[in-house]
């Protein structure tokens, strides 16, 4: 497909071509019109001149994060690898404003939902903000296999208090903590054995949390604390 001229800042992401691409966004349902390729996160699209102007997308590798705003705000959906012919039904048709990775998949995995190409994607609680792989908002990313492999589950500040519908209950063993401090459970509404984790990786989960995650919430942003958790919605 001929690739329409997007401005320097497009030519750039694009010169990687075809083979290396992660991501392919598409002007047109059914990948058709202009396209945009990219490997490595981009914060604005405005800068590609693709801004509010993708209708499909094809994701070889990876879990991807797309969202409605610049610099990963908004509403945001989390995509694994596959062919997606239209983003309308996720809410994205003509309104992506920002992409990045979450995490490569060397076996072709990725997705909430086993990355089925059709309904891979995960519209819950993703909320998150900044650059490159990591959220300036407040998010966590749970993991079903160790070292923040296989599927992906996003938890934005509001939290989850029963993960019993969602296809990820005693699924999780790692974790990543974009921001915040957050506390998860082993059992629903924050009850059973719980803890508290901060920013970072957690390649491996505590016996206690191995598989056994059922709810989980931000409890502050910042350390300490500086006043009692609110448990509120």
């Amino acid at each position: 497909m001929k690739i329409a001229s997007l401005g320097i800042a497009a030519a750039l992401i694009i010169a990687a071509g075809a083979a290396s691409a992660q991501i392919a966004m598409y002007e047109h349902d059914n990948y058709g019109g202009r396209v945009v390729r990219a490997s490595n996160s981009i914060a604005n699209l405005s800068e590609t001149g693709f801004n509010d102007k993708a209708s499909s997308a094809v994701i070889r590798g990876g879990n991807w994060q797309l969202c409605v705003d610049s610099y990963f705000r908004g509403s945001c959906i989390t995509l694994g690898p596959g062919e997606y012919r239209s983003l309308s039904a996720m809410g994205l048709n003509d309104k992506l404003s920002s992409v990045r990775e979450l995490g490569w998949t060397p076996d072709g995995g990725g997705g909430w939902n086993g990355g089925n190409p059709n309904n891979g994607y995960n519209n819950n609680y993703n909320n998150g903000g900044g650059d490159g792989n990591w959220g300036g908002g407040s998010r966590a990313v749970l993991y079903e296999g160790y070292n923040l492999t296989g599927r992906m589950f996003v938890i934005g500040p509001r939290g989850i208090s029963a993960m019993g519908n969602t296809g990820f209950n005693d699924k999780a063993s790692s974790l990543r903590i974009e921001s915040g401090y957050w506390l998860f459970c082993s059992d629903a509404n924050f009850e059973g054995e719980c803890r508290t984790f901060g920013p970072g990786d957690y390649p491996s989960l505590p016996s206690g949390l191995n598989n056994r995650i059922s709810s989980g919430r931000r409890v502050s942003q910042d350390y300490p604390y500086r006043q009692n958790p609110s448990w509120g919605n």
